[in-house]
């Protein structure tokens, strides 16, 4: 073989492994934009869950501040108890 049909043949394979790596590159880049969209909506979610729990925390801390929540409860226990007095005082 003469050293220009060599070289050809080099330039021939080598252009054939350029386009295959860009392609495979392109395949690659469009897979990894996929990926980063999906974790860009997943931490939208997580965002706007926290946002809902932190309402909710400060609307518990409110309760609390107002001692509401506590009567609430305590008044729970208090009416469970009447309950079972009466029981007792029909028996």
């Amino acid at each position: 073989m003469t050293e220009v049909l060599q070289a050809n043949i080099f330039f021939f394979i080598t252009s054939i492994a350029v386009v295959v790596f860009t392609i495979l590159v392109c395949v690659a880049v469009y897979y990894v934009i996929r990926i980063l969209r999906t974790v860009g909506k997943i931490v939208e979610r997580v965002d706007l869950g926290s946002e809902t729990i932190a309402e909710d925390i400060s609307q518990l801390r409110s309760y609390i501040a107002e001692g509401s929540l506590m009567s609430q409860i305590v008044g729970l226990f208090i009416k469970t108890k009447k309950k079972s007095r009466r029981k007792n005082e029909e028996d």
